[in-house]
């Protein structure tokens, strides 16, 4: 399941959130074995906010990036410095100098209030990565019930997809929205910088592929499934 959050260009959380759910139905992964997957939602791009305008790769290098798990890998390729730390201890940290930035969704800049204490985000949506939530029951609970009240759960946990979707892009246009009347910049990446990106945070990807089908789990399907699905879904939401 790591494989959702790889850095692969997700555009929006209702295309994240619709691939996670698409992806678990036809991969059904083994961890999930033991619970009732009601629904997952995924949150929207994982861009770059600093406070220092960042236009190309070199002007991040060395710079501390907040970053966790495969963001940190991220990071890391592009040249930034990642450090660890959970949401809640990021404000402090940007605001004490502990970190010059962090690689978050739009959303984290009003609902942590984030843009505070940063000036700009670099929009590499081309790279944007996300996290998956899962909303389960417990197994043997689920099969306690009877079909009628089974089918009442499917039902409404559909209908949850599409909500907890475009709850996530709200929130991420709440973070554009306060984020600017800050007087915060969003820098867009040139096509060739984008490139770049791309090129650089590959080895990401390939490393998951590697790690997964070392242990012969099947990531290289994995990752061509969600790439397929990204593709899909971003299409039919324009």
């Amino acid at each position: 399941l790591e494989v959702l959050d790889l850095p692969l260009g997700y555009p929006n959380g209702m295309v994240a959130t619709l691939v996670a759910n698409d992806l678990v139905k036809k991969m059904k992964p083994k961890e999930l074995d033991d619970v009732k997957v009601l629904y997952l939602h995924a949150h929207g791009p994982g861009l770059l906010h600093t406070q220092k305008p960042v236009y190309k790769m070199e002007d991040l290098k060395g710079m501390k990036i907040r970053s966790t798990g495969l963001s940190a890998k991220i990071v890391e390729n592009l040249g930034g410095v990642s450090v660890a730390m959970p949401q809640g201890g990021t404000y402090e940290a940007l605001q004490k100098g502990v970190v010059q930035g962090t690689l978050a969704p739009m959303e984290t800049l009003k609902g942590w209030k984030q843009a505070q204490v940063i000036k700009y985000t670099t929009d590499c949506t081309n790279i944007g990565y996300t996290t998956a939530m899962f909303v389960v029951m417990n197994k043997k609970k689920w099969e306690s019930l009877p079909k009628d009240v089974q089918k009442v759960f499917d039902d409404v946990s559909r209908e949850w997809i599409a909500v907890a979707g475009k709850a996530w892009d709200d929130a991420d246009a709440e973070g554009y929205k306060y984020s600017a009347e800050l007087g915060n910049k969003v820098i867009k990446l040139s096509d060739a910088e984008e490139a770049r990106w791309e090129a650089a945070v590959k080895p990401v990807s390939e490393g998951y592929v590697k790690a997964t089908e070392s242990k012969g789990l099947p990531g290289k399907q994995a990752l061509a499934e969600t790439r397929a699905l990204i593709k899909k879904y971003s299409k039919s939401k324009k």
